[in-house]
């Protein structure tokens, strides 16, 4: 699919550079040689779209009448690239303080409201055998039935406060890394090598920016995750979202915190590479598509099939780290006679009840143990949890993004 949209745009592209040659012979001679020039670099790709700044892009995308006209010269591969992927003409203090506060905005307001959600994945992947055979619904009423209203709403706190921070380095960072790989050195048009090789492969370049922002993104994150998914699965962990974080690190430690990394990182990796780099690429593709249109579609119709796009890759991609995640953080409930991701050996030490006290398996013996089927578990709740997540976060990102470096 992403090769296909690839080409898509190329041939869009090369496809409307044999269209705007009688334009240019009206515009005269003098304008005529540096709109041939972005043209035949429109020919052979859709790569002069990162080799103009984010305010000729940001114009080109300010009106539909701007757009024709920008159609018009030669200039549309520039003037419609993706939102996603404007590129300042310099990476600044001010410009990566933009892609925070639209970054953390957008991870607060698109995770908050769809906590019922990740309660209801989460307690049918660390308690499988209580909500076995229930749909969506059925689990959420015995959820409220057992434990109260309040219930369904447990990690409201952490998951606020967690995707802000976590939205904050995200996107700045996912940003910064395509600036200094696309933008490398003297850039494209000067034959920087780093520069040309990113443009020859942007897909894996996106990949790559969202990997390591993720990577360090996680960190922010990882212990109010992990505060979430105990106060989750034993809804006597804690109280409220501070009490939990201060149990945690009491009970945890620093480096109890930090060896649960690799868990996390296997879900959120996966996640954000998939995600950003899909919608990258597949909204670049529906803009360049509909500079050819007689109208302007408003911003919505563009972005919203490309985030349900990026919404489906990412949630598939990311499944099984997000199953390994409850499972290898989620706490055994007192009296329980199985758990996923624990032992009940007989030689074990006996709790104060006197029960066996079950032992937590490691990383990879949990993964086995739960096989593949048991890795997709929730998959379906979780494709509904993750699709309002990401429509609603790329699309806030963006809208608050193009707002800002307008």
């Amino acid at each position: 699919p992403m090769g296909g949209l690839m080409a898509s745009t190329r041939a869009f592209a090369s496809a409307s550079v044999g269209s705007v040659g009688h334009s240019h012979r009206r515009a005269g001679a003098s304008a005529a040689k540096p709109a041939a020039s972005r043209v035949a670099h429109a020919r052979w790709s859709a790569k002069a779209a990162y080799s103009e700044t984010g305010d000729v892009i940001g114009r080109g995308a300010g009106s539909g009448r701007a757009r024709r006209r920008g159609s018009r010269s030669g200039l549309h591969v520039v003037a419609l690239t993706q939102v996603g992927a404007t590129i300042p003409a310099a990476l600044t203090l001010a410009s990566l303080a933009k892609y925070s506060a639209a970054g953390g905005l957008g991870g607060l307001v698109s995770h908050t409201p769809s906590v019922p959600l990740d309660v209801i994945k989460t307690k049918l992947q660390t308690q499988p055998e209580k909500y076995k055979g229930m749909d969506m619904w059925q689990i959420g009423t015995e959820i409220v039935r057992t434990e109260g209203i309040g219930s369904i709403f447990t990690g409201a706190g952490t998951t606020a406060v967690g995707f802000t921070l976590h939205g904050v380095f995200k996107y700045s960072g996912f940003e910064a890394i395509k600036f200094m790989t696309f933008k490398h050195g003297a850039g494209y048009k000067a034959g920087d090598a780093i520069a040309v090789f990113c443009q020859d492969h942007r897909i894996q370049t996106l990949l790559f920016a969202g990997a390591i922002a993720e990577l360090f993104a996680t960190l922010i994150l990882c212990p109010l995750e992990q505060t979430k998914i105990k106060m989750i699965s034993d809804p006597n962990y804690a109280d409220g979202w501070v009490s939990g974080v201060k149990r945690l690190i009491r009970e945890e430690g620093v480096e109890g915190i930090v060896s649960t990394l690799p868990v996390i990182w296997t879900k959120t990796i996966p996640y954000t590479m998939f995600q950003l780099a899909t919608y990258d690429v597949t909204s670049s593709a529906l803009r360049s598509w509909a500079n050819g249109l007689p109208f302007e579609p408003p911003s919505i119709a563009l972005q919203l099939p490309a985030a349900l796009l990026a919404a489906v890759i990412a949630s598939l991609a990311s499944q099984p780290g997000d199953t390994l995640m409850s499972t290898f953080n989620g706490e055994c409930p007192d009296g329980a006679e199985e758990c996923p991701g624990f032992d009940f050996v007989e030689d074990e030490e006996l709790d104060e009840d006197g029960m066996i006290k079950p032992k937590r398996r490691g990383l990879l013996e949990t993964a086995m143990g739960l096989g593949p089927g048991g890795l997709m578990l929730g998959w379906k709740e979780r494709l509904a949890h993750t699709s309002l997540i990401v429509v609603i976060q790329l699309t806030v990102y963006d809208d608050i993004k193009r707002a800002l470096f307008r």
